[in-house]
């Protein structure tokens, strides 16, 4: 009897074994392989490009703790379609209420700006698919811009999105803090924004989070233009309208790709007190254009003649024929809305385009219709209307008539 009842607890006690130690250990075993075989990263994989509705790639996978994630060089977008961004290392902690992101570093090119505009909109309309608030840091942010390489990094930035009281917002500052933000807010069916840079952010980098053409422009002003200012603008079934009042340094330098750099060679400064715009058209923009030294093209003079009426100056013509011209300075203030286009000098008795104290080429002495201004901007030798994709949409949101396109 004692020996069958020494057998029986032997049988227990390894069943415990088993069920206590053995099995736990083969549970974890599985875990952790499981964890870093490529069938959990293809399963992260899947449910991130669902959460987000684009395609999400991942090279590798760790858990340092509960609840985080690390990832390894993460693709988000696609790259084919120049719309993507690609973080070399991110650190995601999960919650039922938020999504905290980490970011030592990340190189930001327009279209990864695109894409991260699209999402934080997607975010802002679609509340039902995305419940959880985010928080977003940075450590610091390089702009890929190619030739505008030289321009100094961004620092760090830190963006929310989160809900309250029925209403979602979207804010992005730079860090350390500074007073230098974007906010975007949805309540009551309108879409309200609102942004102030001081220490510059490139002018291509500032289109790409514009609708359609009108981030053309970005890349046409040239690859080194930085944005400085401050930005106040709704949304409601009309359209955009708001103003814009600031500065945009480094206009059209030596650089510049396309066409013109074939008509001018300067380093330009447009300063805006305001620019207004109402049902996504622009209203009136009141701007002060200047340069100081530099070469401009003759057939961009012959083109501020022809297209915008102005005066031919002493020094019009070059007395060997030049084609390209040197000038000391460049100014001029335009004065755009409902009444028409007025160009003055900045200075009176002056001509807009001077050199060595002689006028090259004066303002004009009447207001011209505002698609004037689309046809001086046609790059040379092609059709005034429409030249170009930038002249095109620039035709659209002009004071006046034609068709709605958007900011």
């Amino acid at each position: 009897m004692f020996i069958e009842q020494s057998v029986g607890r032997r049988r227990v006690v390894r069943l415990l074994f088993v069920l206590v130690g053995v099995v736990p250990c083969v549970l974890l075993a599985t875990a952790a392989w499981w964890r870093r075989s490529a069938g959990h990263v293809a399963a992260l994989e899947r449910a991130a490009a669902a959460h987000l509705g684009v395609p999400v790639s991942i090279d590798g996978v760790a858990h340092p703790r509960p609840g985080v994630l690390r990832l390894s060089r993460v693709v988000v977008g696609r790259a084919a379609a120049d719309a993507f961004l690609e973080v070399a290392d991110v650190e995601i902690e999960e919650s039922p209420e938020e999504i905290r992101v980490s970011v030592p570093r990340v190189e930001v090119a327009p279209g990864a700006v695109r894409l991260l505009r699209d999402l934080a909109a997607e975010w802002i309309a679609r509340p039902a698919r995305f419940r959880q608030s985010w928080v977003i840091d940075v450590g610091e942010v390089g702009w890929a811009l190619g030739a505008a390489a030289g321009i100094e990094p961004a620092g760090g930035w830190h963006a929310e999105c989160v809900a309250a009281q029925g209403s979602r917002a979207v804010r992005v500052r730079r860090e350390p803090a500074c007073g230098e933000e974007i906010r975007v807010l949805s309540r009551d069916g309108r879409l309200e924004a609102e942004g102030r840079v001081a220490d510059g952010l490139p002018a291509a980098i500032a289109a790409s989070l514009l609708d359609g053409a009108a981030g053309a422009w970005g890349e046409a002003i040239g690859p080194r233009a930085v944005v400085r200012g401050e930005i106040a603008a709704v949304r409601s079934p009309d359209g955009w309208a708001g103003t814009f009042t600031g500065t945009v340094d480094g206009v059209i330098p030596g650089g510049a790709e396309a066409w013109w750099r074939r008509r001018i060679d300067a380093d330009a400064r447009l300063a805006f007190a305001p620019l207004r715009f109402a049902a996504n058209r622009l209203d009136r923009c009141d701007v002060e254009l200047s340069a100081r030294g530099g070469t401009v093209a003759q057939e961009l003079l012959d083109a501020l003649v022809g297209s915008l009426g102005c005066r031919p100056g002493p020094a019009y013509r070059a007395l060997d024929g030049d084609a390209v011209r040197r000038f000391d300075t460049l100014g001029c203030r335009l004065l755009l809305d409902e009444a028409g286009l007025r160009i003055e000098p900045l200075a009176a008795g002056r001509g807009l385009v001077s050199y060595q104290g002689m006028s090259l080429v004066e303002g004009p002495t009447s207001t011209l219709p505002p698609a004037r201004l689309a046809w001086f901007l046609a790059p040379a030798g092609r059709p005034a209307v429409p030249a170009s994709p930038e002249s095109a949409w620039l035709i659209s949101v002009l004071p006046g008539g034609g068709a709605r396109a958007g900011f």
